[in-house]
Order: structure tokens, then C-alpha cells, then sequence
């Protein structure tokens, strides 16, 4: 047969003249150009015509014989294959088209998690984007103040010459001596009391609420939120179908009283005890106690998110409600990404010693393991006390960023918003004139090139007064200048 005339060969192509050739036969079977059994050159033939090798051609036929274009039958030659799946042979570009647009518009069968996160899959997006970087994102830590030599060179030690092991597949739980290094940092830092096989690694907070969520949460499920509370625990909650009993926070923290109230089904409870989420209030020592007590008997367990406890700028920090646990009720959540950097990916989990099993195998069935070598470096970087000497430097500039932005609202935006220095935390909040919408503020705000929460989007029924969260620990004094600014004309133009 003559040789196809729809391969037309580039030589100023970047492709290889083989791939070329292989491309276009696809391409005409593809589109219905080539019919199934319809014969094919030899391959003798279609490189003189093309001006080619034979071994081009050769190459290009092996390809599409490998894949199941082509089938050759012995003394006649080589053919398009017999048995293609029609719904692969489209025969105009508009049949691709309706076809894609019936495959988008069908209704899809999810499982319950799925039917979950199709739902609330905008909200979902938009609460875990990546960083802004513009004032005034909370949240995030000012990397430029990172000792990024001293970790270049421990990543350096470990990347020239590493183990053989370390290359291979990890432990579920976590490369060893990080875990040791963690033990130790969190009972001479927080009072945390645990040995070193209770602590897991994990992919930052995200992946360790996931966990508990999957091996805790399901549709027939209560469990205890604060509101207004951490909507990434929200989300992971809520997509396991389980019902979120919002528990309003008050002065003292968590309300175990009116919880009880709302449900006396609930067997898992989420607190952010020492500096709560987002209102920055902390659980009283009567309350700790008592929320202790309630998961003793009602056999329950307590989710402690430990966030941002390094940053306390009025004495130590608090100690953790993990270390008045004499049940094994508290399930202990630490992360780096507030301390080192988001993008490190590296948290942990401290579990009671009968969860030790079930939870080292959710981690391996989630992911296997964390990146050994990332865990290595942070490990040495804990014992070697970098970090220890990090957080305390980056404790005093994110004291005196506060202070700026506090100054700088007072100066500037009075009678517009109402802001008092804060004890511990990466952000101040900025309550706003009664009447006056938080979330509307945001959007002007974001117009304005600001990233600025409304507090009100992280409440579920609770009604407070509009404030807006205002992160100070990325921005330096100029920035946190501007931003005040910025700030002062767009709640001019709103009040």
C-alpha cells in the first residue's frame, strides 16, 4: 500500500523522527483516519518513502505494537489492531467534544467521604490555599529570620554521604532519633509526658487530624468543636460524615458544661487549650480538669492542637494539658511549620500507649513515612540546639512586631479598630464598631492587596462582634507600616 499520506515528519522539531512517525499513526487510528485491520506499509517501504531509516520505522512500530495499536499477522504483514474500544475511536473533533462534556456532566458515585468533599469542596480550597505573604496573613513565620546556613549545612552532611538505609523506605512512625529529639525538647518545653514510642511523625497537623479523624470520626459520631475554632479540624471532621457539636468559647476556654449540654454522645472532643484558635483565650486550670475528667468517664479522648505554644512573650509557656493526663485520654498535636517553615511538612502526634498500633498503621496506610532525610536534618538540628536557640530569637522579634503593630493601629486606625497586646500567639485581633461586617472588611481589604481573616469565618453558631485577625509574625516594621495604611482607607471607605 502507499505509505500514509498524513505523516508529515519536522526536522526542526524537537521530537525524535521516530516519535514523530509513532504519533501521527496514533493519532489516525486515534481519530478513525486508520479503520481496525486496516493494513500498514512495511516498514521497508514507508522509510524509503519517508527518507528515513528503516530502524526509525522500525522503532515507531515497535512503540505502537507494545502499546496495542498494531498486531502483525504472519506472511501478510502488519495491521491496525482488531479489538479497539470504540469509545477511544472518536472520528471528529466534535465527537471528542460532546464526548468529554457527557463524561464531566455525569453524575458521579462517590462514598460517603467523597459525597463530603464534593459538597464543601470550595470552602475546602479556599480555606487551605497556598500563602498570600501580605499583610496581615496569620499564621506564618518570618523565614527570612531562619538560620538557613546552618541548615544548609547539616542538609549538606546529610546529602553528600547519606546511609544506604536512610534511602530506603522508613518507618511509619518516624525516623528514630527526630522522635527522641522531640521526647526530650517536649518535656523540658511543654511538660508533655511520653516516651519516645508514643510519638508518630506526620505530614504537619493536617495529616495528623486526618488520622484521627479516620480511625475516631464516622457518620453516627458526635464530637465536641470550639466555635468560633479551627476550620482545618472542621473541615477533616466534617468530611467523615461525623456531626460537629460546636462549643462556644467564653473567657475561661472551653465550655465543658454547655458541650454536655448539646450532646451527651460525644466521645471525642478538639481543644486548642493554651492559646485558643483564634480568640487567644486559655483554658482555666478548673476547666483542664474537669474536660480530664469527663474523658475518663465517658471513655473519650481529648484532641490537644498545640499550635503555637513556643510563642508566649510573658514568661515560659504554658504547660500542656497532655501532662495532667493520668488516663491516657489526651491525643497531643505539635507542629514545625510555625516554628521553622510551612513548606518543611513536618509535625507530630503523641498518642496514648493503646493507640500507639492503630495509629502507626493509619500512618503507614496514609503515606508510608515522612521524607527521611528532611527528618534527619531536623532532627540534628534539634540536638545540635539550633532550634532551641531559633525559637528564642524569633521570640523576642515577633514581641516587637506585635508591639509595632499595635502601635501603629493605635496611632492610626482609632475609633476604627480596637486592639490590646496579647500574652502569646502569631496574630492580635482587631475588633471593629458594632454593626460593622468583618467579612466585608475582608474582601475590601483583599482588593486592597491585604490578607486579612474575619473572625466570624471561623464560627459556627456563635455570634461575636466583627473583628479581624492581623498576623504580624512574617512582616517586618515597614511592611506592617504600609499594611496599617492600606488598612486605615479601606475601613474609611467602609464606615
Amino acid at each position: 500500500m502507499p505509505y500514509p499520506p498524513f505523516i508529515m515528519l519536522d526536522g526542526k522539531s524537537g521530537l525524535p523522527l521516530y516519535r514523530q512517525i509513532y504519533e501521527a499513526i496514533r493519532r489516525a487510528i486515534l481519530s478513525g483516519k486508520l479503520r481496525p485491520t486496516a493494513p500498514l506499509p512495511a516498514t521497508r517501504l514507508l522509510s524509503k518513502h519517508l527518507g528515513v531509516s528503516r530502524m526509525t520505522i522500525v522503532n515507531a512500530y515497535d512503540q505502537l505494537f507494545a502499546e496495542g495499536y498494531l498486531e502483525a499477522k504472519t506472511g501478510a504483514g502488519t495491521f491496525v489492531a482488531a479489538h479497539l474500544p470504540e469509545e477511544f475511536l472518536q472520528t471528529s473533533g466534535s465527537g471528542r467534544r460532546e464526548h468529554q462534556e457527557s463524561t464531566l456532566t455525569r453524575k458521579v458515585k462517590f462514598s460517603d467521604y467523597g459525597k463530603n468533599l464534593a459538597e464543601h469542596s470550595d470552602s475546602i480550597l479556599r480555606h487551605h490555599g497556598k500563602s498570600s505573604l501580605v499583610p496581615f496573613e496569620h499564621g506564618v513565620p518570618g523565614t527570612e529570620e531562619f538560620p538557613f546556613d546552618v541548615w544548609a549545612k547539616i542538609a549538606q552532611r546529610w546529602q553528600k554521604k547519606p546511609p544506604t538505609q536512610i534511602l530506603s523506605y522508613g518507618d511509619a512512625v518516624g525516623f528514630q532519633p527526630l522522635r527522641e529529639a522531640i521526647a526530650a525538647h517536649l518535656a523540658s518545653a511543654r511538660g508533655v509526658l511520653c516516651e519516645v514510642e508514643q510519638i508518630i511523625i506526620t505530614n504537619g497537623t493536617q495529616q495528623a487530624l486526618d488520622l484521627i479523624g479516620r480511625i475516631f470520626l464516622s457518620k453516627t459520631t458526635d464530637v465536641y468543636i470550639e466555635d468560633p475554632g479551627y476550620y482545618g479540624a472542621r473541615d477533616i471532621f466534617g468530611a467523615t460524615g461525623a456531626r460537629l457539636i460546636p462549643v462556644p468559647i467564653d473567657g475561661e476556654g472551653f465550655n465543658l458544661q454547655t458541650a454536655r449540654k448539646r450532646s451527651r454522645k460525644a466521645r471525642l472532643a478538639y481543644v486548642t487549650p493554651s492559646h485558643q484558635y483564634p480568640l487567644g483565650v486559655t483554658m482555666s486550670l478548673t476547666r483542664r480538669l474537669k474536660l480530664l475528667e469527663w474523658a475518663r468517664d465517658r471513655d473519650a479522648y481529648v484532641v490537644e492542637d498545640d499550635y503555637n505554644s513556643e510563642y508566649r512573650y510573658g514568661g515560659r509557656p504554658l504547660a500542656s494539658l497532655q501532662g495532667l493526663d493520668r488516663d491516657g485520654r489526651v491525643i497531643y498535636l505539635g507542629t514545625f511549620s510555625k516554628t521553622i517553615f510551612p513548606a518543611l511538612r513536618l509535625g507530630y502526634l503523641v498518642v496514648p500507649t493503646n493507640l500507639i498500633g492503630v495509629f502507626a498503621a493509619a500512618r503507614a496506610l496514609n503515606d508510608l513515612h515522612s521524607p527521611s532525610l528532611d527528618q534527619a536534618v531536623l532532627a540534628e538540628f534539634i540536638t545540635e540546639r539550633h532550634y532551641a536557640r531559633h525559637v528564642r530569637r524569633m521570640r523576642g522579634i515577633y514581641e516587637e512586631r506585635q508591639q509595632i503593630l499595635v502601635g501603629e493601629v493605635r496611632k492610626n486606625l482609632k475609633g476604627m479598630l480596637e486592639v490590646a497586646p496579647a500574652e502569646a500567639g502569631m496574630h492580635l485581633i482587631g475588633w471593629l464598631p458594632r454593626g460593622i461586617d468583618d467579612r466585608d472588611v475582608s474582601l475590601r481589604a483583599a482588593a486592597a492587596n491585604l490578607k486579612i481573616a474575619a473572625v466570624s469565618a471561623y464560627c459556627i453558631e456563635q455570634k461575636l462582634r466583627g473583628g479581624l485577625l492581623l498576623g504580624y509574625t512574617a512582616f517586618n516594621e515597614r511592611l506592617i507600616k504600609q499594611g496599617v495604611k492600606k488598612l486605615a482607607r479601606v475601613l474609611d471607605e467602609t464606615m
